[in-house]
């Protein structure tokens, strides 16, 4: 059985992992976004990941912006370094600025590739959009960085994902994988990413 979830950043997330006998750190998910996405939580969606990522749009259009973080003492944006855990924990660890070093809109049947610890953040622009996500831990240990811009102090640690019961998680996976032009894919010049 798979279970599905609601990500905090406002997504739904099945979990495939059991599925294909992936090695240890290596893991499979289907994300999908629906018309009824929801809000992404208090803590934003600034963040980057503790491991490699490659994503192939399977329906919709992901856009995906990276950006730079240089620490400085009166950066714009609070990062915090989140553990993950019964209760999760944000440990703030100074303040950043932010240059957007890259902008991609990527189309159904193309792949894209996020390196470990590159702070993005990600938007779609139809619904349903629905990826298959591979990811390698990069085994150093530490928990993601997540940038807001809320002051030192605040206690922030971002949401827990949402285990959906089987009907709701059937009826979520059977929308966003039921649109009339879902897995049309064809193949197009330029992998589908527009730089």
């Amino acid at each position: 059985m798979i279970d599905l979830w609601k990500h905090p950043l406002g997504f739904n997330h099945a979990e495939l992992t059991p599925l294909v006998g992936a090695p240890a750190g290596e893991r499979f998910r289907l994300h999908f976004w629906l018309d009824d996405r929801g809000v992404v939580d208090e803590l934003g969606d600034l963040h980057e990941h503790t491991w490699d990522l490659t994503s192939l749009v399977l329906a919709g259009c992901v856009i995906d912006s990276n950006l730079a973080a240089s620490p400085t003492v009166e950066g714009e944006y609070l990062g915090s370094r989140i553990t993950y855990g019964a209760k999760n924990t944000a440990e703030e660890v100074g303040r950043f600025d932010l240059k957007v070093t890259n902008v991609r809109t990527i189309q159904a049947g193309s792949v894209y590739q996020i390196p470990s610890r590159t702070v993005h953040l990600n938007s779609v622009r139809s619904v349903p959009t629905v990826t298959l996500v591979r990811s390698v831990e990069d085994g150093r240990g530490d928990g993601p960085l997540v940038l807001t811009k809320y002051a030192n102090g605040q206690g922030l640690a971002t949401e827990m994902r949402t285990k959906l019961r089987t009907s709701e998680a059937f009826d979520r996976l059977t929308k966003a994988l039921s649109g009339p032009d879902n897995f049309t894919m064809q193949a197009q010049p330029n992998a589908g990413i527009e730089r």
